[in-house]
């Protein structure tokens, strides 16, 4: 017996799909424990018509809303809980009654449909110590996010008043880069500061990388800039304000990666993870929160789709296509797995080898080679909790890129 159903914000629909073929009404059910229970009730009201008793909902894996009833459901006994592409959904919906109208009820028919056909992957939960890496990881990428905007609205503000300051500090949302716009501002504020002022700041915030022969460079470079010289009062306030934020932002940043360490530490196979050398404690705490209990999984493949790193083509008769990636899944989880790929191909990384073998060797482009390394990443985790043993260099040459 296959359940689908429909998520929103208040009002879930649900629809059954029964071992004959026929269908059972619509039942709408509110985003409540009330609800949940109503439902439940519902679904088990039919449970003799299910082969064995064997009960699967399905869900499309799309914003948040599904989470609190995927937990519910997960701890109630007979129910198997599984998840359909909301892609997959939209592109069959016309193939479920030949027409092309959406309605709630109908994507819960188009769900049940879908699971029959086996268009579907398990939905594996984080609990415990792994749903609080999840929690951190993405509230970790969000203030990345945000850091992202706010540092390019202080780059637009400098351009208006200072456009030569990007020469001196290449990196504008550096410390001491921030520290100097904190106090001085503008390029008379630094002028008017004079080189011993100037000299002694920059000395204090980089803890003695910059010289006075930045200093002097700084002060020349803003007394003969072309930024705006009138009416720049309210650029001034808001160039504070946004340094402020961006000052904020990675203290928060700093105190949640402290957090992913703390969490990260409680997970007994973790120390295993850590052995590969290249991947660091971050990378493993945002790849385990996207993933959950690696012990959960049968086989690297489902990881693999879980990122979305799988392999399509498209060809057609004499025609052959190209293999991309499908971006099929967790794109924070895909993000960390490139970036973890390319630390472990650099000198002393413990992909290194493979990676100049398949750009050298098999002469394959950079940036494919770093996906074959992500989904390389994966199976090692996979190999590693499945096996019980800590990264061991000989074995890891055996896992197929």
């Amino acid at each position: 017996m296959i359940v689908g159903i429909d998520v929103a914000k208040h009002t879930h629909v649900a629809r059954i799909l029964f071992p004959d073929g026929s269908e059972s009404k619509p039942f709408g059910f509110s985003n409540d424990r009330r609800g949940f229970e109503d439902f439940r009730a519902w679904v088990f009201s039919y449970k003799g018509k299910a082969e064995n008793g064997s009960i699967i909902v399905g869900l499309e894996s799309t914003g948040h809303y599904w989470e609190p009833l995927a937990f519910y459901l997960d701890n109630v006994p007979g129910i198997r809980i599984v998840q359909v592409s909301p892609k997959h959904v939209k592109k069959t919906k016309e193939v479920y009654d030949n027409s092309p109208g959406k309605t709630d009820s109908k994507d819960a028919g188009v769900i049940t449909m879908l699971i029959r056909m086996g268009r579907f992957q398990r939905l594996v939960l984080p609990r415990g110590h792994f749903a609080e890496l999840r929690c951190y990881a993405r509230l970790r990428e969000q203030m990345i996010v945000d850091l992202g905007v706010k540092r390019n609205i202080l780059h637009s503000l400098i351009d208006l008043v200072f456009p030569e300051y990007g020469s001196i500090f290449k990196k504008v949302v550096s410390k001491t880069s921030l520290y100097v716009l904190k106090h001085y501002t503008t390029p008379e504020g630094i002028v008017r500061a004079g080189l011993k002022n100037i000299s002694t700041a920059l000395y204090t915030a980089s803890h003695g990388k910059l010289s006075q022969a930045c200093a002097e460079r700084l002060i020349e470079t803003a007394s003969t800039t072309i930024g705006l010289k009138d009416g720049i009062e309210g650029i001034v306030f808001a160039i504070r304000s946004t340094v402020s934020a961006i000052e904020r932002i990675q203290k928060e940043i700093t105190t949640i990666e402290k957090e992913l360490v703390f969490a990260l530490s409680k997970i007994p196979y973790a120390i295993k993870l850590l052995s590969i050398p290249g991947v660091g404690k971050i990378s493993v705490s945002v790849i385990l929160g996207e993933t959950g209990d690696l012990q959960r999984y049968r086989k690297a493949e489902e990881l693999i789709k879980l990122a979305g790193l799988n392999l399509f083509e498209i060809s057609s008769g004499m025609h052959q296509g190209q293999r991309h990636i499908s971006k099929r899944g967790r794109s924070l989880l895909r993000k960390c797995l490139f970036f973890a790929a390319l630390r472990t191909v650099k000198a002393g990384g413990a992909f290194r080898g493979v990676y100049l073998r398949l750009t050298k060797m098999n002469q394959m482009h950079k940036t494919k080679a770093l996906v074959a390394i992500s989904k390389k990443i994966l199976r090692v985790f996979f190999a590693i909790v499945r096996d019980g043993v800590g990264y061991q260099a000989s074995r890891t040459e055996r896992v197929a890129a």
